[in-house]
């Protein structure tokens, strides 16, 4: 017995017919007929009966149906496993990574991890905004991604919320805002400030300005970027301030910029994994559990007061779930 015997029986109980069986699965139809006599032969029962009007399942037959079914369901499954993760040997696990994911330690512990454990392993990592990246996952084009304010809401996908940063007030040290201590919001009237595009951040461009006047600001925009990342970088090259998330104050030089606190500004920043359902135990599905090992650390140090920018000047900047 061997797989032909199984589609090609399942075929004539589906089609009702062995010709109908035998031009399904592109084969003559002594052929097929053939190799179900000789299923038949290995079993020690007749599994059709065949007729003038073509053939219907034994009570045998019908029962030996519906595990073939299950066996071939399992043997398809068991293929795609293979070919998946014998691609992932040779493409590398692919990891989406929001811009300024350097400055996350929980991502680098993470990857450091699975490495030694892996070290025949490839990662492939993609980096891009959010909304590429969430793209590019619902597309099979990778395995798990950080985001930034995005939620893929797929049956196919799972995500998990690792913390929620509080926007501060960044500024040069030569700016007049450049003072010790929390800030109010009002500070911020008439001054301009280097902002997020809108093409590249709707989301949270429109949240941030729809923060700002809630509080009775409508922020002067001097200057637009793509990224955090190079909003720090133009507010410090220009000696200008900027509305930011907590946490670049981890990949800001020492000194470059002073960081203050606005804690009657309610707006915050989640970021989250996502990652594809069917990862299992393969290379990718390692690497997941890496991530979630170092994200619950990262977690706890938050909890604890022991991450290094959860709090500043005294005001709880990030939070987690």
């Amino acid at each position: 017995m061997d797989i032909r015997h199984l589609r090609y029986f399942t075929a004539a109980v589906e089609e009702g017919s062995l010709q109908g069986a035998a031009q399904r699965m592109h084969v003559a139809q002594p052929a097929l007929s053939r190799r179900i006599r000789d299923l038949e032969a290995d079993l020690g029962c007749e599994l059709l009966t065949r007729g003038v009007r073509g053939v219907t399942a034994t009570p045998a037959g019908a029962a030996f149906y519906r595990d073939a079914l299950a066996l071939l369901a399992g043997l398809d499954e068991a293929a795609q496993r293979a070919r998946r993760i014998g691609r992932e040997h040779e493409e590398g696990v692919r990891l989406g990574l929001v811009h300024t994911s350097r400055k996350y330690a929980f991502l680098q512990e993470a990857t450091a991890a699975w490495r030694a454990g892996e070290p025949t392993g490839g990662l492939a990592f993609v980096r891009g905004l959010s909304p590429e990246l969430a793209h590019a996952l619902v597309e099979g084009r990778l395995d798990m991604t950080l985001l930034f304010e995005r939620r893929i809401g797929a049956e196919a996908f799972d995500e998990r919320l690792i913390h929620r940063e509080r926007y501060v007030l960044a500024a040069h040290p030569s700016h007049r805002l450049a003072q010790p201590g929390a800030a109010d919001l009002a500070v911020l009237s008439g001054e301009p400030l280097v902002w997020l595009s809108r093409s590249d951040n709707g989301d949270s461009h429109d949240a941030l300005l729809q923060q700002c006047r809630l509080h009775g600001l409508e922020p002067a925009i001097a200057q637009l970027t793509h990224s955090h990342e190079e909003q720090i970088e133009l507010t410090t090259v220009s000696g200008g301030a900027c509305l930011t998330p907590a946490s670049t104050l981890l990949s800001t030089p020492a000194g470059a910029l002073v960081f203050r606190p606005l804690p009657k500004f309610e707006m915050e920043l989640s970021l989250s994994l996502a990652w594809r359902r069917d990862l299992g135990g393969s290379l990718a599905g390692r690497l997941l559990a890496e991530l979630h090992q170092a994200i619950d650390r990262h977690q706890d140090a938050i909890r604890g007061g022991r991450s290094p920018w959860a709090r500043l000047d005294g005001c709880a900047v990030v939070r987690v779930p």
